[in-house]
Parts: structure tokens; C-alpha cells; sequence
């Protein structure tokens, strides 16, 4: 097996283990690891690594988006939404100017949400907060509507060109 490969079997092996809380911050974690390597392809003047991590990005930003819930979710959903459609407007003009400072100004925006998430997944674990039995989420976490259709989401560790796997709502 190659380094990258293990690397890969890894993040798939931690993500089915982890609790619902657990693969938001690790999707969180693959979004500041394509903006990584999208600057790291701005450096070396790689048009396609560039896209393809920002591309990549923008996918589990649309799933993350995609299964927020409203009615449990309330204002915290709401939020999320907006911050989400800003966000992929910013990744998407930063895509087209090739913007390397506008890719660590979102960088600096998504980091604090991701500590919040893992806060929450701290306090999951130390059972400050408890997850409801009959759902995988607590609120306000995203979580499939119930009328929505069964999707195959970006998993964390999967690669920018699509090749990597995938895990299920």
C-alpha cells in the first residue's frame, strides 16, 4: 500500500467510527485541507490542482448545506445556510482570481466553526450534551429532512478528483 493510501484507509477507517458531530468537524477538516492545497497549487501555478481542491471544497459545502434541518436547527440552520451560500460565492471568485489571500480569508472563517464543532464533539463525549436516540443528530446539527431523498455525500477523506469514497446519509 502507498502513504496515500494509507493515509486514505485511515480517514475512512476514524470517520465510520465517529459520531455524528465527529464527521461534521472531519468535513470540516477536508474543507481547510483543499483551501491548504488550493494554495499550495496557486504557489506552484497549478490551474487544475487549484480548481479541483476548491471544487472539491464547494462539494461538501453543498452537502453540508443540503442537510441542514430547519425545524430542529432553527436560527442556528439559518446561519449556517447564509454563511454557506457567502462562502461558496467567496471560494468561487477566489477560484477565478486565482486569489491566494481571499483562500486564507476563508481559511480564517471557517476555522472558528470548526472548533465550535469540535467543542461539540468534545462535550458529546464527555456526555455534557447527548445525542437523541432516535436520530444520528443532535440540534441543531444538519441532518436529512425526513422528505428528502437518500444521497451519497463527499466523505472526508475522499480526493478532490472524485476518486476517493464515499460514506451515506
Amino acid at each position: 500500500m502507498k502513504q496515500d493510501e494509507i493515509a486514505s484507509y485511515y480517514r475512512q477507517v476514524s470517520a465510520t467510527g465517529a459520531n455524528p458531530v465527529g464527521m461534521v468537524v472531519r468535513l470540516y477538516d477536508r474543507i481547510l485541507e483543499d483551501f491548504r492545497r488550493a494554495l499550495e497549487a496557486i504557489a506552484a501555478n497549478d490551474i487544475k490542482g487549484r480548481v479541483a481542491s476548491l471544487n472539491h471544497a464547494l462539494l461538501i459545502i453543498a452537502e453540508l448545506d443540503s442537510v441542514l434541518d430547519f425545524e430542529r436547527g432553527g436560527i442556528v440552520a439559518q446561519h449556517l445556510r447564509g454563511f454557506y451560500n457567502v462562502t461558496r460565492s467567496l471560494i468561487v471568485e477566489a477560484n477565478a482570481r486565482t486569489s491566494g489571500q481571499q483562500i486564507q480569508k476563508l481559511m480564517d472563517l471557517y476555522m472558528p466553526l470548526r472548533q465550535a464543532w469540535q467543542q461539540v464533539e468534545q462535550d458529546v463525549a464527555q456526555q455534557k450534551i447527548k445525542l437523541p436516540a432516535d436520530s444520528r443528530s443532535a440540534e441543531p446539527l444538519p441532518r436529512p429532512a425526513a422528505n428528502s431523498a437518500r444521497r451519497t455525500p463527499v466523505m472526508a477523506g475522499s480526493e478532490p478528483d472524485g476518486n476517493g469514497s464515499h460514506w451515506n446519509a
